[in-house]
Protein backbone atom coordinates (compact mmCIF):
# COMPACT_ATOMS: atom_id res chain seq x y z
CA UNK A 1 0.00 0.00 0.00
CA UNK A 2 1.27 3.43 -0.84
CA UNK A 3 0.38 6.01 1.80
CA UNK A 4 -0.17 9.57 0.68
CA UNK A 5 -0.51 13.00 2.17
CA UNK A 6 -3.60 14.25 0.33
CA UNK A 7 -3.29 17.79 -1.03
CA UNK A 8 -5.27 20.36 0.90
CA UNK A 9 -6.92 21.55 -2.30
CA UNK A 10 -8.24 18.08 -2.98
CA UNK A 11 -9.61 17.82 0.55
CA UNK A 12 -11.45 21.11 0.17
CA UNK A 13 -12.93 19.89 -3.11
CA UNK A 14 -14.10 16.64 -1.50
CA UNK A 15 -15.63 18.45 1.44
CA UNK A 16 -17.54 20.85 -0.79
CA UNK A 17 -18.62 18.10 -3.19
CA UNK A 18 -19.88 15.94 -0.35
CA UNK A 19 -22.07 18.80 0.86
CA UNK A 20 -23.77 19.32 -2.51
CA UNK A 21 -27.41 18.44 -3.15
CA UNK A 22 -29.96 18.69 -5.94
CA UNK A 23 -32.02 20.95 -3.66
CA UNK A 24 -31.71 24.61 -4.63
CA UNK A 25 -31.90 25.59 -0.97
CA UNK A 26 -28.98 23.29 -0.13
CA UNK A 27 -26.92 24.58 -3.03
CA UNK A 28 -27.40 28.16 -1.87
CA UNK A 29 -26.03 27.45 1.62
CA UNK A 30 -22.65 29.11 2.00
CA UNK A 31 -19.90 26.57 2.74
CA UNK A 32 -18.53 29.10 5.23
CA UNK A 33 -21.59 28.54 7.42
CA UNK A 34 -21.59 24.74 7.09
CA UNK A 35 -21.95 23.19 10.58
CA UNK A 36 -18.97 21.11 11.61
CA UNK A 37 -21.26 18.10 12.05
CA UNK A 38 -21.86 18.16 8.28
CA UNK A 39 -18.21 17.30 7.68
CA UNK A 40 -17.59 13.57 7.95
CA UNK A 41 -14.91 12.75 10.50
CA UNK A 42 -13.12 10.58 7.98
CA UNK A 43 -11.85 13.79 6.38
CA UNK A 44 -10.76 15.11 9.76
CA UNK A 45 -8.78 11.88 10.15
CA UNK A 46 -6.88 12.65 6.96
CA UNK A 47 -5.86 15.98 8.44
CA UNK A 48 -4.78 14.42 11.74
CA UNK A 49 -2.51 11.90 10.03
CA UNK A 50 -1.04 14.31 7.48
CA UNK A 51 -0.37 17.01 10.07
CA UNK A 52 1.25 14.48 12.41
CA UNK A 53 3.45 13.32 9.53
CA UNK A 54 4.52 16.86 8.70
CA UNK A 55 5.38 17.55 12.34
CA UNK A 56 7.49 14.38 12.46
CA UNK A 57 9.40 15.32 9.30
CA UNK A 58 9.92 18.87 10.48
CA UNK A 59 11.45 17.63 13.73
CA UNK A 60 13.65 14.97 12.13
CA UNK A 61 14.79 16.76 8.98
CA UNK A 62 13.67 20.30 8.32
CA UNK A 63 14.36 22.01 11.65
CA UNK A 64 17.83 21.63 13.07
CA UNK A 65 17.31 20.68 16.71
CA UNK A 66 16.77 16.92 16.74
CA UNK A 67 18.59 16.12 13.51
CA UNK A 68 21.62 17.72 15.19
CA UNK A 69 20.98 16.09 18.59
CA UNK A 70 20.82 12.65 16.94
CA UNK A 71 23.90 13.56 14.86
CA UNK A 72 22.24 12.55 11.62
CA UNK A 73 22.55 15.97 9.99
CA UNK A 74 24.52 19.15 10.53
CA UNK A 75 24.07 22.53 8.88
CA UNK A 76 26.44 25.11 7.55
CA UNK A 77 26.18 28.38 5.62
CA UNK A 78 23.73 30.30 7.88
CA UNK A 79 21.53 29.69 10.93
CA UNK A 80 23.45 26.69 12.19
CA UNK A 81 23.07 27.55 15.89
CA UNK A 82 21.00 24.40 16.42
CA UNK A 83 24.16 22.40 15.64
CA UNK A 84 25.83 23.97 18.67
CA UNK A 85 22.71 23.31 20.74
CA UNK A 86 21.76 26.94 21.20
CA UNK A 87 18.13 25.88 21.40
CA UNK A 88 15.34 28.36 22.01
CA UNK A 89 11.57 28.10 22.32
CA UNK A 90 10.72 27.34 18.69
CA UNK A 91 9.15 24.01 19.68
CA UNK A 92 6.08 25.28 21.51
CA UNK A 93 2.93 23.36 22.43
CA UNK A 94 1.04 25.23 19.72
CA UNK A 95 2.97 23.29 17.04
CA UNK A 96 1.21 20.10 18.13
CA UNK A 97 -2.23 21.45 18.96
CA UNK A 98 -4.06 20.80 15.69
CA UNK A 99 -3.69 16.99 15.44
CA UNK A 100 -4.28 16.63 19.19
CA UNK A 101 -7.47 18.66 19.18
CA UNK A 102 -8.75 17.03 16.00
CA UNK A 103 -8.09 13.56 17.44
CA UNK A 104 -10.21 14.49 20.45
CA UNK A 105 -12.87 15.80 18.07
CA UNK A 106 -12.95 12.52 16.12
CA UNK A 107 -13.35 10.52 19.32
CA UNK A 108 -16.31 12.60 20.53
CA UNK A 109 -18.07 12.69 17.17
CA UNK A 110 -17.70 8.91 16.76
CA UNK A 111 -19.32 8.40 20.17
CA UNK A 112 -22.65 9.78 18.95
CA UNK A 113 -22.54 9.35 15.16
CA UNK A 114 -20.96 5.94 14.53
CA UNK A 115 -21.89 2.45 15.65
CA UNK A 116 -20.36 -0.97 16.19
CA UNK A 117 -16.95 -1.63 14.62
CA UNK A 118 -16.94 1.65 12.69
CA UNK A 119 -17.26 3.52 15.98
CA UNK A 120 -14.56 1.34 17.52
CA UNK A 121 -12.25 2.04 14.59
CA UNK A 122 -12.55 5.83 14.79
CA UNK A 123 -12.25 5.99 18.55
CA UNK A 124 -9.26 3.66 18.58
CA UNK A 125 -7.45 5.59 15.86
CA UNK A 126 -8.17 8.87 17.66
CA UNK A 127 -6.69 7.48 20.88
CA UNK A 128 -3.61 6.16 19.06
CA UNK A 129 -2.86 9.44 17.29
CA UNK A 130 -3.45 11.46 20.46
CA UNK A 131 -1.23 9.09 22.45
CA UNK A 132 1.51 9.25 19.83
CA UNK A 133 1.64 13.03 20.12
CA UNK A 134 1.22 13.31 23.90
CA UNK A 135 3.88 10.62 24.39
CA UNK A 136 6.30 12.67 22.33
CA UNK A 137 5.41 15.94 24.07
CA UNK A 138 5.91 14.73 27.63
CA UNK A 139 9.14 12.97 26.62
CA UNK A 140 10.46 16.17 25.04
CA UNK A 141 9.29 18.78 27.58
CA UNK A 142 8.58 17.03 30.91
CA UNK A 143 5.34 17.84 32.75
CA UNK A 144 2.69 19.07 30.32
CA UNK A 145 -1.03 20.01 30.30
CA UNK A 146 -2.87 16.74 29.78
CA UNK A 147 -5.97 15.86 31.83
CA UNK A 148 -7.55 19.31 31.36
CA UNK A 149 -5.97 20.06 27.97
CA UNK A 150 -7.97 20.34 24.71
CA UNK A 151 -11.15 21.28 26.58
CA UNK A 152 -11.34 25.06 26.31
CA UNK A 153 -14.87 24.83 24.84
CA UNK A 154 -16.07 23.86 28.33
CA UNK A 155 -15.29 27.36 29.59
CA UNK A 156 -15.45 27.65 33.36
CA UNK A 157 -12.58 30.03 33.97
CA UNK A 158 -8.96 28.97 34.18
CA UNK A 159 -9.53 25.24 34.72
CA UNK A 160 -9.57 24.56 30.98
CA UNK A 161 -8.27 27.86 29.55
CA UNK A 162 -5.16 27.59 31.71
CA UNK A 163 -4.87 23.86 32.42
CA UNK A 164 -2.54 22.56 35.09
CA UNK A 165 0.58 20.69 34.03
CA UNK A 166 0.16 17.00 34.83
CA UNK A 167 3.18 15.16 36.17
CA UNK A 168 5.14 13.33 33.51
CA UNK A 169 4.42 10.01 35.19
CA UNK A 170 0.65 10.63 35.12
CA UNK A 171 0.82 11.61 31.45
CA UNK A 172 2.58 8.36 30.58
CA UNK A 173 0.04 6.35 32.57
CA UNK A 174 -2.78 8.06 30.68
CA UNK A 175 -1.10 7.51 27.31
CA UNK A 176 -0.44 3.83 28.00
CA UNK A 177 -4.01 3.27 29.21
CA UNK A 178 -5.40 4.91 26.07
CA UNK A 179 -3.25 2.71 23.83
CA UNK A 180 -4.42 -0.38 25.69
CA UNK A 181 -8.03 0.75 25.30
CA UNK A 182 -7.42 1.28 21.57
CA UNK A 183 -6.21 -2.31 21.30
CA UNK A 184 -9.43 -3.50 22.94
CA UNK A 185 -11.58 -1.38 20.62
CA UNK A 186 -9.93 -2.97 17.59
CA UNK A 187 -10.17 -6.60 18.74
CA UNK A 188 -12.78 -7.51 16.10
CA UNK A 189 -12.21 -4.67 13.63
CA UNK A 190 -10.94 -5.64 10.20
CA UNK A 191 -11.32 -3.03 7.42
CA UNK A 192 -13.34 0.13 7.99
CA UNK A 193 -14.49 0.52 4.39
CA UNK A 194 -15.69 4.10 4.70
CA UNK A 195 -12.19 5.19 5.78
CA UNK A 196 -10.15 3.36 3.12
CA UNK A 197 -9.42 6.50 1.09
CA UNK A 198 -9.19 8.95 4.00
CA UNK A 199 -6.95 6.82 6.25
CA UNK A 200 -3.65 7.66 4.58
CA UNK A 201 -1.69 5.56 7.06
CA UNK A 202 -3.34 2.12 6.94
CA UNK A 203 -6.30 2.46 4.52
CA UNK A 204 -8.86 1.65 7.22
CA UNK A 205 -7.12 -1.55 8.33
CA UNK A 206 -8.05 -1.88 11.99
CA UNK A 207 -5.58 -4.70 12.66
CA UNK A 208 -2.67 -2.62 11.35
CA UNK A 209 -3.70 0.16 13.72
CA UNK A 210 -3.94 -2.40 16.52
CA UNK A 211 -0.34 -3.45 15.90
CA UNK A 212 0.73 0.20 16.01
CA UNK A 213 -1.06 0.73 19.33
CA UNK A 214 0.74 -2.16 20.99
CA UNK A 215 4.07 -1.31 19.39
CA UNK A 216 3.78 2.23 20.76
CA UNK A 217 3.12 0.72 24.17
CA UNK A 218 6.42 -1.15 23.84
CA UNK A 219 8.14 2.10 22.84
CA UNK A 220 6.81 4.06 25.81
CA UNK A 221 7.28 1.27 28.35
CA UNK A 222 10.90 0.91 27.28
CA UNK A 223 11.31 4.67 27.58
CA UNK A 224 10.21 4.19 31.19
CA UNK A 225 12.64 1.31 31.79
CA UNK A 226 14.51 3.21 34.51
CA UNK A 227 11.21 3.94 36.30
CA UNK A 228 10.02 0.36 36.76
CA UNK A 229 7.85 0.89 39.85
CA UNK A 230 4.56 -0.66 40.98
CA UNK A 231 2.46 2.01 39.23
CA UNK A 232 4.04 1.34 35.85
CA UNK A 233 5.05 -2.34 35.98
CA UNK A 234 7.31 -1.86 32.97
CA UNK A 235 8.82 -5.34 32.87
CA UNK A 236 5.57 -7.23 33.44
CA UNK A 237 3.61 -5.09 30.95
CA UNK A 238 6.21 -5.63 28.22
CA UNK A 239 6.19 -9.37 28.94
CA UNK A 240 2.39 -9.38 28.81
CA UNK A 241 2.40 -7.79 25.36
CA UNK A 242 5.09 -10.04 23.90
CA UNK A 243 3.79 -13.27 25.43
CA UNK A 244 0.19 -12.75 24.27
CA UNK A 245 0.43 -12.05 20.52
CA UNK A 246 -3.23 -12.85 19.81
CA UNK A 247 -4.38 -10.36 22.42
CA UNK A 248 -1.64 -7.79 21.79
CA UNK A 249 -0.36 -8.09 18.19
CA UNK A 250 2.68 -5.97 17.32
CA UNK A 251 4.51 -4.97 14.14
CA UNK A 252 6.29 -7.92 12.54
CA UNK A 253 7.57 -6.80 9.14
CA UNK A 254 7.82 -3.74 6.92
CA UNK A 255 4.26 -4.13 5.67
CA UNK A 256 3.25 -3.01 9.18
CA UNK A 257 5.36 0.17 9.12
CA UNK A 258 3.54 3.37 10.07
CA UNK A 259 4.59 5.92 7.47
CA UNK A 260 3.12 8.59 5.24
CA UNK A 261 4.62 9.19 1.82
CA UNK A 262 4.57 12.38 -0.19
CA UNK A 263 2.46 13.06 -3.28
CA UNK A 264 4.81 15.76 -4.58
CA UNK A 265 2.35 17.96 -6.44
CA UNK A 266 2.62 21.13 -4.33
CA UNK A 267 4.69 22.46 -1.46
CA UNK A 268 2.23 21.26 1.18
CA UNK A 269 2.30 17.59 0.15
CA UNK A 270 5.97 17.36 -0.91
CA UNK A 271 9.08 16.22 0.91
CA UNK A 272 10.62 19.43 2.33
CA UNK A 273 13.95 18.80 0.58
CA UNK A 274 12.35 18.93 -2.86
CA UNK A 275 12.26 21.88 -5.22
CA UNK A 276 8.62 22.71 -4.43
CA UNK A 277 9.74 23.60 -0.91
CA UNK A 278 13.38 24.56 -1.52
CA UNK A 279 13.37 26.51 -4.75
CA UNK A 280 16.73 27.85 -3.60
CA UNK A 281 18.82 24.68 -3.74
CA UNK A 282 21.18 25.92 -1.02
CA UNK A 283 18.53 24.88 1.51
CA UNK A 284 19.03 21.28 0.43
CA UNK A 285 22.82 21.41 0.27
CA UNK A 286 23.25 23.08 3.66
CA UNK A 287 21.75 20.01 5.41
CA UNK A 288 24.69 17.66 5.29
CA UNK A 289 25.02 14.16 6.77
CA UNK A 290 27.10 14.39 9.92
CA UNK A 291 30.54 12.88 10.31
CA UNK A 292 29.15 10.65 13.07
CA UNK A 293 26.69 8.72 10.90
CA UNK A 294 29.01 8.64 7.88
CA UNK A 295 32.04 7.38 9.82
CA UNK A 296 29.97 4.74 11.61
CA UNK A 297 28.61 3.43 8.31
CA UNK A 298 32.07 3.43 6.74
CA UNK A 299 33.52 1.47 9.66
CA UNK A 300 30.76 -1.14 9.40
CA UNK A 301 31.01 -1.37 5.59
CA UNK A 302 27.31 -0.65 5.71
CA UNK A 303 25.35 -0.43 2.42
CA UNK A 304 22.99 2.13 3.90
CA UNK A 305 25.82 4.66 3.46
CA UNK A 306 25.53 4.71 -0.32
CA UNK A 307 21.73 4.66 -0.13
CA UNK A 308 21.64 7.83 2.01
CA UNK A 309 24.90 9.66 1.28
CA UNK A 310 26.67 10.74 -1.92
CA UNK A 311 30.42 10.55 -2.59
CA UNK A 312 32.13 13.94 -2.47
CA UNK A 313 32.03 15.89 -5.71
CA UNK A 314 35.71 16.79 -5.39
CA UNK A 315 37.98 14.46 -3.45
CA UNK A 316 41.00 15.91 -1.67
CA UNK A 317 44.46 14.34 -1.91
CA UNK A 318 48.05 15.04 -0.88
CA UNK A 319 50.14 16.32 -3.78
CA UNK A 320 53.33 18.18 -4.63
CA UNK A 321 51.39 21.12 -6.06
CA UNK A 322 47.96 22.66 -5.74
CA UNK A 323 45.85 21.62 -8.71
CA UNK A 324 42.40 20.35 -9.70
CA UNK A 325 42.32 17.46 -12.19
CA UNK A 326 39.92 14.94 -13.72
CA UNK A 327 41.08 11.49 -12.65
CA UNK A 328 39.19 8.24 -13.37
CA UNK A 329 36.12 10.29 -14.27
CA UNK A 330 36.20 12.04 -10.87
CA UNK A 331 37.27 15.57 -10.08
CA UNK A 332 40.17 15.57 -7.61
CA UNK A 333 41.89 18.43 -5.81
CA UNK A 334 45.54 17.99 -4.86
CA UNK A 335 46.94 20.17 -2.09
CA UNK A 336 50.57 20.68 -1.06
CA UNK A 337 49.98 21.07 2.70
CA UNK A 338 51.09 18.31 5.08
CA UNK A 339 47.71 16.65 5.69
CA UNK A 340 49.05 14.32 8.36
CA UNK A 341 50.49 17.24 10.34
CA UNK A 342 47.19 19.11 10.11
CA UNK A 343 45.21 16.08 11.25
CA UNK A 344 47.40 15.41 14.27
CA UNK A 345 47.60 18.92 15.69
CA UNK A 346 45.43 20.09 18.61
CA UNK A 347 42.91 21.89 16.40
CA UNK A 348 40.07 19.48 15.61
CA UNK A 349 38.30 21.98 13.37
CA UNK A 350 40.93 22.20 10.64
CA UNK A 351 41.24 18.45 9.91
CA UNK A 352 41.33 17.39 6.26
CA UNK A 353 39.47 14.27 5.12
CA UNK A 354 40.58 12.66 1.86
CA UNK A 355 37.93 9.89 1.73
CA UNK A 356 35.49 9.43 -1.11
CA UNK A 357 32.72 9.75 1.48
CA UNK A 358 33.22 12.56 3.97
CA UNK A 359 30.86 13.17 6.84
CA UNK A 360 29.35 16.44 5.72
CA UNK A 361 30.23 18.09 9.01
CA UNK A 362 31.70 17.10 12.38
CA UNK A 363 29.49 17.88 15.37
CA UNK A 364 29.05 21.44 16.63
CA UNK A 365 31.79 23.21 14.70
CA UNK A 366 32.30 26.87 15.44
CA UNK A 367 32.92 27.61 11.73
CA UNK A 368 31.22 24.83 9.71
CA UNK A 369 31.54 26.74 6.43
CA UNK A 370 35.31 26.24 6.58
CA UNK A 371 35.30 22.49 7.16
CA UNK A 372 37.47 20.37 4.86
CA UNK A 373 38.78 23.42 2.99
CA UNK A 374 35.25 24.65 2.31
CA UNK A 375 36.46 28.16 3.08
CA UNK A 376 38.96 27.96 0.19
CA UNK A 377 36.42 27.02 -2.47
CA UNK A 378 36.81 30.39 -4.19
CA UNK A 379 40.43 29.48 -4.98
CA UNK A 380 39.40 26.57 -7.21
CA UNK A 381 35.75 27.19 -8.10
CA UNK A 382 36.50 28.12 -11.70
CA UNK A 383 38.74 25.08 -12.25
CA UNK A 384 36.13 22.73 -10.79
CA UNK A 385 33.35 24.23 -12.92
CA UNK A 386 35.44 23.88 -16.06
CA UNK A 387 36.04 20.18 -15.38
CA UNK A 388 32.44 19.32 -14.43
CA UNK A 389 29.67 21.86 -14.91
CA UNK A 390 27.18 19.61 -13.05
CA UNK A 391 28.88 20.05 -9.67
CA UNK A 392 26.90 22.35 -7.39
CA UNK A 393 29.04 25.38 -6.56
CA UNK A 394 26.55 27.99 -5.41
CA UNK A 395 25.49 29.02 -1.88
CA UNK A 396 26.05 26.37 0.83
CA UNK A 397 28.30 24.36 -1.50
CA UNK A 398 31.28 22.42 -0.24
CA UNK A 399 32.29 19.89 -2.90
CA UNK A 400 34.82 18.34 -0.49
CA UNK A 401 32.05 17.00 1.77
CA UNK A 402 29.26 14.54 1.12
CA UNK A 403 25.66 15.58 0.52
CA UNK A 404 22.53 13.50 0.95
CA UNK A 405 21.69 11.36 -2.07
CA UNK A 406 19.46 12.74 -4.80
CA UNK A 407 16.32 11.03 -3.48
CA UNK A 408 16.32 13.54 -0.60
CA UNK A 409 16.20 16.42 -3.09
CA UNK A 410 13.07 15.13 -4.83
CA UNK A 411 9.50 16.17 -4.11
CA UNK A 412 8.47 12.53 -3.78
CA UNK A 413 10.39 9.26 -3.60
CA UNK A 414 9.24 5.83 -2.51
CA UNK A 415 12.05 5.53 0.06
CA UNK A 416 11.68 9.02 1.54
CA UNK A 417 8.70 9.17 3.84
CA UNK A 418 7.49 10.58 7.12
CA UNK A 419 8.17 7.61 9.38
CA UNK A 420 6.19 7.33 12.62
CA UNK A 421 7.23 3.80 13.61
CA UNK A 422 8.79 0.75 11.96
CA UNK A 423 8.96 -2.99 12.49
CA UNK A 424 12.74 -2.61 12.73
CA UNK A 425 12.31 -0.40 15.79
CA UNK A 426 10.05 -3.02 17.35
CA UNK A 427 12.68 -5.72 16.83
CA UNK A 428 15.28 -3.59 18.59
CA UNK A 429 12.81 -2.93 21.41
CA UNK A 430 12.38 -6.69 21.77
CA UNK A 431 16.15 -7.17 21.71
CA UNK A 432 16.46 -4.70 24.57
CA UNK A 433 13.59 -6.35 26.44
CA UNK A 434 15.40 -9.68 26.10
CA UNK A 435 18.67 -8.14 27.25
CA UNK A 436 16.96 -6.68 30.31
CA UNK A 437 15.35 -10.02 31.15
CA UNK A 438 11.76 -8.84 30.61
CA UNK A 439 11.18 -11.63 28.07
CA UNK A 440 12.94 -14.94 27.55
CA UNK A 441 13.68 -14.77 23.80
CA UNK A 442 17.14 -14.47 22.22
CA UNK A 443 18.24 -10.83 22.15
CA UNK A 444 20.70 -11.41 19.31
CA UNK A 445 18.02 -12.81 17.01
CA UNK A 446 15.87 -9.71 17.45
CA UNK A 447 18.95 -7.51 16.93
CA UNK A 448 19.72 -9.36 13.69
CA UNK A 449 16.10 -9.16 12.50
CA UNK A 450 16.06 -5.40 13.14
CA UNK A 451 19.13 -4.92 10.94
CA UNK A 452 17.69 -7.06 8.15
CA UNK A 453 14.35 -5.24 8.25
CA UNK A 454 16.20 -1.93 7.92
CA UNK A 455 18.01 -3.23 4.83
CA UNK A 456 14.69 -4.34 3.35
CA UNK A 457 13.06 -1.01 4.20
CA UNK A 458 15.62 0.74 2.00
CA UNK A 459 15.52 -1.95 -0.72
CA UNK A 460 19.09 -3.08 -0.11
CA UNK A 461 19.73 -6.56 -1.52
CA UNK A 462 22.50 -9.06 -0.98
CA UNK A 463 25.06 -8.90 -3.77
CA UNK A 464 24.11 -5.36 -4.83
CA UNK A 465 27.05 -3.96 -6.79
CA UNK A 466 28.97 -0.84 -5.71
CA UNK A 467 26.81 -0.62 -2.58
CA UNK A 468 29.61 -0.64 0.02
CA UNK A 469 32.48 1.81 0.43
CA UNK A 470 35.83 0.07 1.00
CA UNK A 471 37.78 2.83 2.72
CA UNK A 472 41.12 1.02 2.64
CA UNK A 473 41.05 0.71 -1.15
CA UNK A 474 38.95 3.84 -1.75
CA UNK A 475 36.49 2.02 -3.96
CA UNK A 476 32.91 0.80 -4.07
CA UNK A 477 32.34 -2.95 -3.80
CA UNK A 478 29.38 -5.34 -3.76
CA UNK A 479 27.38 -5.91 -0.59
CA UNK A 480 27.87 -9.30 1.03
CA UNK A 481 25.11 -9.63 3.62
CA UNK A 482 26.52 -12.78 5.19
CA UNK A 483 29.81 -11.00 5.87
CA UNK A 484 27.99 -8.01 7.29
CA UNK A 485 25.87 -10.13 9.65
CA UNK A 486 28.95 -12.10 10.74
CA UNK A 487 30.68 -8.83 11.62
CA UNK A 488 27.78 -7.39 13.62
CA UNK A 489 27.43 -10.71 15.45
CA UNK A 490 31.10 -10.51 16.36
CA UNK A 491 30.56 -6.96 17.62
CA UNK A 492 27.59 -8.14 19.65
CA UNK A 493 29.37 -11.18 21.09
CA UNK A 494 32.43 -9.14 22.08
CA UNK A 495 30.48 -6.28 23.66
CA UNK A 496 30.89 -6.02 27.43
CA UNK A 497 27.47 -4.37 27.49
CA UNK A 498 25.18 -6.00 24.91
CA UNK A 499 22.87 -2.99 25.06
CA UNK A 500 25.49 -0.88 23.27
CA UNK A 501 25.43 -2.70 19.89
CA UNK A 502 21.62 -3.02 20.11
CA UNK A 503 21.11 0.72 20.52
CA UNK A 504 23.88 1.49 18.03
CA UNK A 505 22.17 -0.47 15.25
CA UNK A 506 18.80 0.91 16.29
CA UNK A 507 20.21 4.44 15.94
CA UNK A 508 21.30 3.65 12.39
CA UNK A 509 17.98 2.00 11.47
CA UNK A 510 15.99 4.98 12.77
CA UNK A 511 17.83 7.40 10.47
CA UNK A 512 16.08 10.75 10.09
CA UNK A 513 13.54 10.09 12.83
CA UNK A 514 13.42 11.52 16.36
CA UNK A 515 13.37 8.34 18.43
CA UNK A 516 17.12 7.91 18.96
CA UNK A 517 17.30 11.12 20.99
CA UNK A 518 15.17 9.49 23.66
CA UNK A 519 17.27 6.30 23.55
CA UNK A 520 20.50 8.26 23.94
CA UNK A 521 19.18 10.21 26.91
CA UNK A 522 18.31 7.07 28.87
CA UNK A 523 21.14 4.71 27.80
CA UNK A 524 24.05 6.95 26.77
CA UNK A 525 24.30 4.96 23.51
CA UNK A 526 25.66 5.64 21.05
CA UNK A 527 28.09 7.95 22.83
CA UNK A 528 27.08 11.06 20.94
CA UNK A 529 28.61 13.46 23.47
CA UNK A 530 32.11 12.27 22.63
CA UNK A 531 31.82 13.72 19.09
CA UNK A 532 30.91 17.30 20.10
CA UNK A 533 33.62 19.84 19.27
CA UNK A 534 32.29 23.32 20.15
CA UNK A 535 28.97 22.75 21.86
CA UNK A 536 27.14 25.40 23.87
CA UNK A 537 27.69 23.38 27.05
CA UNK A 538 30.85 21.51 26.23
CA UNK A 539 30.39 17.86 25.32
CA UNK A 540 26.73 17.72 26.34
CA UNK A 541 23.72 17.03 24.15
CA UNK A 542 20.47 18.81 25.16
CA UNK A 543 17.93 16.62 26.95
CA UNK A 544 14.67 18.57 26.65
CA UNK A 545 12.71 21.23 24.79
CA UNK A 546 12.18 24.63 26.42
CA UNK A 547 8.73 25.66 27.67
CA UNK A 548 7.09 28.70 26.01
CA UNK A 549 3.66 29.19 27.59
CA UNK A 550 3.32 32.86 28.51
CA UNK A 551 -0.49 32.71 28.65
CA UNK A 552 -0.38 29.91 31.23
CA UNK A 553 2.77 31.09 32.96
CA UNK A 554 1.76 30.31 36.55
CA UNK A 555 1.29 26.61 35.81
CA UNK A 556 4.37 26.55 33.61
CA UNK A 557 6.50 27.87 36.47
CA UNK A 558 5.23 25.08 38.72
CA UNK A 559 6.34 22.56 36.09
CA UNK A 560 9.77 24.19 35.91
CA UNK A 561 10.10 23.70 39.67
CA UNK A 562 9.99 19.93 39.03
CA UNK A 563 13.06 20.05 36.80
CA UNK A 564 16.57 19.49 38.12
CA UNK A 565 17.85 22.15 38.33
CA UNK A 566 14.67 24.25 38.27
CA UNK A 567 15.64 26.12 35.13
CA UNK A 568 13.73 26.28 31.88
CA UNK A 569 16.55 25.36 29.54
CA UNK A 570 17.58 22.44 27.34
CA UNK A 571 19.86 20.90 29.97
CA UNK A 572 17.59 20.49 33.02
CA UNK A 573 16.42 16.95 33.62
CA UNK A 574 12.76 15.96 33.82
CA UNK A 575 11.35 13.19 36.06
CA UNK A 576 12.01 10.61 33.36
CA UNK A 577 15.75 11.31 33.51
CA UNK A 578 16.16 12.01 37.22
Amino acid sequence: MKNNIIPIALLIFILLASSCSESLDDINISPNTLPDTEVDIKFVLTGVISETAKIATNLAYKSGDLSAANQYLQRDFTSYEENNYQWGGANSFSNYYEPLKDSEYIYKRAETEKTDEVKNYYQAVALIMKSYQFGFLTSAFGDIPYSNALQAEKGGGDEFFKPTYDSQKDVFIGVLNDLKEANTFLTNTDICTEAISSDILYAGDGQKWRKLANSLRLRFYMRLSEKNDADLNVSSEIASIVNNPSEFPIMQDNSDNAFVSYVGTDSDNSWPGGALNYSNRSEFYRRKPSSTIVNNLIDLKDPRLTKWVKPVDVQLAQGPTNQVVLENNRVKRYIDVDINAVNTDANLENDINTNLFVGGLPIALSAPNDFNLGGTLSDVITDIGNLDENIYLNAAANPHTSYLTDMYSENTHELVNSMLMTAAEVKFLLAEASFRGYISSDAYEYYKQGIELSFNQYQITDGESEAVYDEANNTLVAFNQANYIANVKLIYDNASDKLEPIIHQKWIALWLTTESWFDFRRTGYPNLNSNIISGTKGKQTPVRFIYTDAYNEENMLKAIDNLQPSENDQWSTMWLLQ
